[in-house]
C-alpha cells in the first residue's frame, strides 16, 4: 500500500474542527482504546466515544469489521500524517495495508485512532459533540469501503469547512442531553 493511500485516508478529516479523549482523558491515558462493539444507546453511553460509536452503527446500519474495530483516543499522530489530521483508519485487507480499494469484508485489524491534539479531555469532546460525532461516522464509513465525496452536506465529505455535514442523529443523541 502506497504512503499517499493511507495519506488519503488520514487527510479524510483534516482541518475539521473535530471515532477524541474517551476513558483514558479521565484517568490521563494517552492512547486510550475504547472498544468499538459497545451496544450502548447513544445517549446512555459513558463516553462520546461510545456515544458516537452508537451513533455510527445506528447511521450505517452496519458494523465494519465483523465488529471488531479498536478506538484510539488520543492517539498520537501517525507518520505521514498533517499535523491537522483529527481522525484516521488504518486496517489489513487483501490487498494490503489500508488498501481503499480492496472489499470492505477482507478488513481485519481495523483501527479508528482519533487525535490527542484535537480532544485532549472528554469535557473537550462533549462540547464538541457534533463534530466528534460527525468524524466517527465518517471513519466507519471508510472502514465499512465508502470513498470520499465532495459535495457539500455529504458525511464523507473529505474536509469538514461547517456543520452541514453533521447528521441530525449526531444533533439528537448528545451524551448527557435530558429527553
Amino acid at each position: 500500500m502506497p504512503a499517499s493511500r493511507i495519506l488519503a485516508a488520514a487527510a479524510i478529516v483534516a482541518g475539521l474542527a473535530i471515532p477524541a479523549a474517551a476513558d483514558g482523558a479521565q484517568r490521563g491515558a494517552p492512547g486510550h482504546r475504547v472498544p468499538a462493539h459497545t451496544g450502548a444507546s447513544p445517549t446512555k453511553a459513558a463516553t462520546p466515544v461510545k456515544a458516537a460509536v452508537a451513533v455510527a452503527r445506528r447511521y450505517w446500519g452496519a458494523v465494519p469489521c465483523s465488529g471488531r474495530v479498536k478506538l484510539i483516543a488520543r492517539s498520537r499522530l501517525i507518520p505521514g500524517v498533517h499535523r491537522t489530521t483529527d481522525a484516521w483508519v488504518t486496517f489489513d485487507s487483501s490487498l494490503g495495508a489500508n488498501d481503499l480499494d480492496a472489499p470492505p469484508a477482507t478488513y481485519t485489524n481495523c483501527t479508528l485512532s482519533l487525535a490527542r491534539w484535537r480532544w485532549p479531555t472528554t469535557a473537550s469532546m462533549t462540547e464538541d459533540w457534533n463534530l466528534v460525532c460527525a468524524t466517527v461516522i465518517h471513519e466507519m464509513g471508510h472502514l465499512l469501503g465508502h470513498a470520499h465525496d465532495p459535495r457539500r452536506g455529504n458525511i464523507m465529505v473529505p474536509v469538514f469547512t461547517d456543520y452541514s455535514s453533521v447528521p441530525s442523529m449526531c444533533l439528537k443523541a448528545r451524551p448527557g442531553r435530558a429527553r
